[in-house]
């Protein structure tokens, strides 16, 4: 057994797509819109993971991160790819590289246009 991918509810589509594509360079995967007329856009990684964004256009505007703590993402250098994230984006800034010396990791977290917590992380 293995994990396919994680949905979450966006209240903009492609104010999302466009974080997830252009800023942190996710690869679209595909989309569909269901019989209920909610669309579901998928990105992801080389390495398999998957997002599923899912957009109701007659629902509520206001999305609130239900249940999710945060999504990560490993990468290389951790001060980099944050810098790079927050100077292309203006996202704001949930916790700027860390190192957390328990964990033998660096990481730092922003948020995404929803609201969820990004976390980019890296060994130390």
């Amino acid at each position: 057994m293995h994990a396919t991918h994680t949905a979450v509810q966006v209240s903009d589509l492609e104010a999302t797509t466009a974080f997830y594509e252009d800023v942190l360079g996710l690869s679209y995967q595909r989309e569909f819109t269901g019989e209920d007329g909610v669309r579901n856009y998928y990105v992801g990684t080389d390495a398999g993971a998957s997002l599923q964004f899912k957009y109701d256009p007659n629902g509520d505007d206001d999305v609130e991160p239900s249940g999710i703590d945060h999504l990560a993402f490993a990468v290389d250098d951790v001060d980099a790819t944050f810098e790079r994230v927050v100077d292309e984006s203006g996202c704001d800034v949930f916790l700027e590289p860390t190192t957390f010396d328990a964990a033998d990791r660096r990481a730092g977290f922003v948020y995404d246009p929803d609201g969820y917590v990004v976390e980019f992380v890296q060994p130390v």
